[in-house]
């Protein structure tokens, strides 16, 4: 998926992107008699050249198809917002947000404003919107219920996004939580932080300030003291809000008995792994989910097609039967490669071998030029994914 800024020949498609959703979409929460009012069957009833090109409209494409729109005015107001009815719930609408948000900081705007529809609510309110108050506005002779919504902006210089997981006997995880969640709402802190019996894993956003001391309290703990992680930055904040979660395991596998902070495979240096997977005797396997591997990946990588990690036994299973056989394996952040290795090891490979910081430590530290990365990095964020160029 791509963004880009509007251009005469798409009003068409705008014109229809507007109509659909409304008459398919909203009709959950309106009328039959309010929806066509709202979206009549004359689909230029608004001149679309004209008011696109009179404010930053931004359309996202995929496949040179056009599958969405949003349109800020030089104020702050977002006006139109519209996803194609079969992109529903697909990141279609985060990714033109973030566009329309990181549009404004760039304007030195303060604060950012809608009329959101009844369906709409709860996509603003989950991007950090208020409701300032419920109204009622007239559209060619239907009454409809909307909600003004408006969201006050920060201005960091940027935002450091951190990445970071640590295998070990976590005891005191439960005490930990209440801890950190005290820690991250000092700072104002968002992400998800795991903590379980086999330790921490956590993708946190905030000041630099903020990051610093989540670091410095973690690695201040006997357990955790080795603690690595890797960054990037955003323009505009990628979560919500902060959440410290309980599990039973940091990425579910569902094998027992997989430990791998005692027994895990090799690690290979970010600076030494185009020579390994240039090998031709070693099987290089992308370890991750078949929507995050469509995103990018590296050259040669196999995709073993998984919709979810625990299926990787089944894999491994019917499709590697060679102990022998040289492996080398990767995902975005390195943890699901410490137990995928831990496993195979257990299973009888004798060479298993793995990139140490994933996917973000390689985009981090190797040059693109000599880059074998095609493609961009999916994240489980508001950025959706991550462009190599956006690293420090």
């Amino acid at each position: 998926m791509e963004i880009r800024l509007f251009e005469p020949q798409d009003s068409d498609r705008l014109a229809q992107i507007f109509h659909d959703p409304v008459r398919e979409v909203n009709i959950r929460d309106y009328s039959l008699d309010q929806v066509n009012a709202w979206a009549p069957e004359d689909l230029h009833f608004r001149d679309w050249t004209k008011v696109c090109a009179n404010r930053f409209t931004y359309v996202a494409f995929e496949a040179e198809e056009i599958i969405g729109f949003g349109e800020i005015e030089a104020n702050g107001h977002i006006d139109c917002f519209y996803c194609h009815k079969d992109y529903q719930r697909q990141g279609v609408g985060t990714r033109i947000y973030q566009t329309l948000e990181t549009k404004a900081l760039e304007l030195g705007l303060s604060r950012l404003y809608t009329e959101a529809s009844i369906t709409a609510r709860a996509f603003f309110k989950s991007r950090g919107f208020g409701v300032v108050k419920e109204q009622v506005v007239g559209v060619r002779g239907q009454k409809f219920t909307n909600f003004v919504m408006e969201k006050f902006l920060n201005t960091p210089d940027h935002i450091v996004v951190a990445c970071f997981y640590h295998f070990t006997a976590l005891s005191n995880f439960k005490e930990l939580r209440a801890i950190l969640k005290s820690l991250g709402d000092r700072y104002q802190l968002k992400g998800t932080i795991l903590l379980a019996p086999e330790g921490i894993n956590s993708t946190i956003a905030g000041s630099r300030e903020g990051i610093d001391a989540l670091l410095y309290y973690l690695r201040s703990l006997p357990l955790l003291e080795k603690l690595e992680h890797k960054e990037s930055s955003a323009q505009v904040m990628p979560f919500n809000k902060l959440r410290v979660r309980l599990k039973t395991e940091l990425v579910k596998f569902g094998i027992s008995g997989i430990d791998p902070s005692h027994t895990v495979g090799k690690y290979v240096e970010a600076k030494d792994w185009n020579n390994l997977i240039d090998d031709p005797d070693v099987l290089v396997i992308d370890t991750r989910n078949i929507y995050e591997v469509e995103h990018g990946t590296f050259t040669g990588a196999i995709n073993p097609n998984l919709d979810f990690f625990s299926e990787f036994p089944s894999y491994v299973e019917t499709h590697l039967s060679d102990p022998k056989q040289k492996i080398a394996m990767f995902c975005t952040g390195g943890i699901r490669c410490e137990k995928a290795s831990a496993y195979m090891l257990a299973q009888g490979f004798a060479e298993v071998y793995h990139l140490k910081g994933g996917i973000l430590k390689y985009l981090e530290e190797v040059p693109a030029d000599d880059s074998l990365w095609q493609g961009e990095c999916f994240m489980f964020d508001d950025r959706i994914t991550l462009d190599p160029n956006s690293l420090p």
